[in-house]
């Protein structure tokens, strides 16, 4: 009966052994951290309880670290097993000892096996309502969590939709800006190539002109010489005809003078004669 209880005893301690100093205040965080983490409006703004988880993951940060580095200096003052562990390790030990002293009284009274079947259910209703609660927190984050998600991808797809309208505007834009530049660049090319050929034409139809009126009084130039040259060679022919027209006459005079001098000259040599021979016959 001795063995039967001191086993019970133990495995009862063993059953109902708190957790370590080291995963009962990180449990207890953790526990409490859902507990806060519990929306208490469905209807608050998401900005704030972005900003609301944001603020409550930096202090779980700061408080694990804090937690982690005074571990570790506990452990480098006072070694692997801690005065508080020691403690609560000789604490439980007496408290064992005086429970299994008090459950051998009680076992004794016959009560213990309802106060045991009691605290299991107990146990396990508060077990079971843990689970629940956790349950329920841990499907209402997930819902949070994908009601977020969805609303964040609706979110990115507005944004990236909005992006590329914006990005299509502008490349439309630009296009037009482009087609309405190179539409300007060819039509000032085309003037500036026509304005280049009309002055070019007129320099060339000036030029023309120049020398059409160069040409003409050239040709009027020509003409005047040709008819002066013509007039002097006419005046020379005509002062040559008339030279040798006055040549012939004056010869015509001299060879008519001749022929009367002749003329006399043989007359008065027949007149001499005819009186010589009738002087002879007179004689």
């Amino acid at each position: 009966m001795e063995k039967k209880t001191v086993s019970r005893s133990f495995r009862d301690g063993v059953v109902k052994k708190p957790c370590s100093p080291k995963a009962l205040p990180l449990n207890k965080s953790a526990f409490s951290g859902v507990q806060r983490e519990l929306p208490r409006s469905c209807h608050s703004s998401s900005q704030a309880s972005h900003n609301w988880a944001r603020r409550r993951l930096r202090e779980l940060r700061s408080r694990c670290v804090a937690r982690k580095f005074l571990y570790l200096w506990i452990r480098m003052t006072f070694g692997r097993v801690t005065p508080s562990r020691a403690r609560f390790f000789h604490e439980q030990r007496i408290l064992q000892k005086v429970f299994g002293e008090w459950r051998e009284e009680w076992w004794v009274s016959q009560r213990e096996w309802k106060l045991c079947m009691r605290a299991d259910c107990h146990y396990r209703y508060y077990l079971y309502n843990l689970m629940f609660q956790s349950w329920k927190t841990f499907v209402h984050q997930q819902q949070e969590m994908k009601r977020r998600l969805h609303r964040a991808k609706h979110h990115d797809t507005k944004q990236k939709m909005r992006q590329a309208w914006k990005s299509w505007l502008i490349y439309v834009v630009a296009c037009r800006t482009k087609r309405q530049m190179q539409n300007t660049a060819l039509e000032f090319r085309r003037r500036s190539v026509l304005c280049f050929w009309w002055s070019k034409w007129m320099w060339r139809l000036g030029q023309a002109h120049a020398d059409h009126a160069l040409h003409a009084a050239a040709v009027k130039h020509r003409a005047l010489s040709l008819q002066l040259q013509a007039w002097s060679q006419w005046q020379e022919q005509l002062l040559h005809s008339r030279q040798e027209r006055w040549k012939m006459v004056i010869a015509v005079q001299h060879h008519q003078r001749w022929q009367k001098q002749r003329s006399l000259k043989a007359w008065l040599q027949y007149l001499h004669i005819c009186r010589v021979k009738r002087w002879q016959n007179g004689e």
